[in-house]
C-alpha cells in the first residue's frame, strides 16, 4: 500500500510539472506571435499538444486572467495582466535600465531603429528600442516580441558568445521552431561563426524583409553575451562605407553598456 501510494504520488508530481511546463510553452508562444492572437489548431499542432490538452490549458489561463480570446475570434492571446506581471522583473532587469541612454544616442547620430535584445530561456526578446530621425523606420518588431534565440540577427551574435554548451542546447531545443521562421540550423550556425570571427554580424532581416541588420553583443566581464545592440534600417542604407561607419558607433555603445553593468555590480 505505502508504495503504491508513493508511486501515485510521484505520478502525480510528474503530471502537475509537466502541466506547468506546457502551460509556460503556450504564454512563451502566444508572447512571440502575432498581436491578434493564435488559434487553437495553431498552438496545439507548434507544441505537438492535443487539441483536448491545449483547449484545457487555455482555459485555465483565461480563469486566471494570463490569457483572452480576440474579440468576436477564437484566437487567443496574452491579456493585459501579463503586462503587470512583468512590470516587476522589467524594472529589475539592469541592462534595460542602464541601456537607455546609449539606445537614444545612437538612434539620434544613426538617424535609424535602435534594438536591444536580451536573452530568455531559448529565446531573445526585443527589451527596447528607439527611433531615428529617418523616415522608414523598423516599427514592425515590437518591444516584448520573442523569436527563437538564433533565428534574428542579434539572437545569433548573442549565441556566438554564449559558450559551447547553451548553444549546442540551444540549438537542440530550437531545432523545429528554426523551421516555422523558414531558417535552417545552417543560416543560424554560420552566422553564429561570422559573429566570433567578426565580433559583429551584419546580414539581411529574416524577421522584417527589406532591411538590414547590424548587431553586436553586450558582454559581461567574462565575455559572456547577456544582449545585443542592433541597427536595422532599410538594406540600401546599411552597407557598405557606411555600414562601417556606424559600427565602430555601435561597438561604443555595447562597452558603454557593458561597463555601466559592471559598475552596478560591484556597487550591489
Amino acid at each position: 500500500m505505502g508504495m503504491e501510494t508513493s508511486i501515485e504520488g510521484s505520478r502525480r508530481e510528474a503530471t502537475g510539472t509537466q502541466c506547468i511546463q506546457r502551460s509556460f510553452a503556450i504564454v512563451r508562444l502566444l508572447a512571440g506571435g502575432d498581436c491578434d492572437g493564435e488559434k487553437l489548431v495553431d498552438i496545439a499542432g507548434s507544441l505537438k499538444l492535443s487539441h483536448p490538452t491545449a483547449h484545457r490549458i487555455l482555459k485555465a489561463l483565461e480563469q486566471e486572467g494570463i490569457v483572452e480570446r480576440a474579440s468576436g475570434t477564437q484566437r487567443y492571446r496574452l491579456a493585459a495582466e501579463t503586462a503587470w506581471l512583468g512590470v516587476a522583473p522589467f524594472n529589475r532587469c539592469p541592462i534595460t535600465r542602464l541601456a537607455v541612454p546609449t539606445l537614444e544616442d545612437l538612434a539620434q547620430k544613426t538617424g535609424d531603429s535602435i534594438f536591444l535584445s536580451v536573452p530568455s530561456h531559448n529565446d531573445s526578446v526585443y527589451a527596447d528600442r528607439r527611433f531615428g530621425n529617418f523616415p522608414l523606420q523598423a516599427q514592425r518588431i515590437k518591444v516584448g516580441a520573442r523569436r527563437p534565440l538564433g533565428v534574428s540577427i542579434g539572437g545569433r551574435v548573442m549565441l556566438g558568445f554564449m559558450g559551447e554548451e547553451r548553444l549546442a542546447n540551444t540549438m537542440r531545443q530550437n531545432a523545429e521552431r528554426f523551421a516555422d521562421w523558414h531558417c535552417s540550423d545552417a543560416t543560424v550556425l554560420a552566422g553564429v561563426e561570422a559573429a566570433r570571427a567578426q565580433g559583429y554580424l551584419s546580414e539581411d532581416s529574416l524577421i522584417d524583409p527589406g532591411r538590414h541588420v547590424l548587431a553586436v553583443p553586450v558582454r559581461d566581464v567574462v565575455g559572456r553575451a547577456v544582449g545585443a545592440i542592433s541597427i536595422i534600417a532599410p538594406t540600401a542604407r546599411l552597407k557598405g562605407e557606411r555600414a562601417s561607419r556606424l559600427l565602430p558607433l555601435l561597438r561604443a555603445g555595447a562597452r558603454d553598456v557593458a561597463q555601466a553593468l559592471g559598475r552596478q555590480r560591484m556597487s550591489a
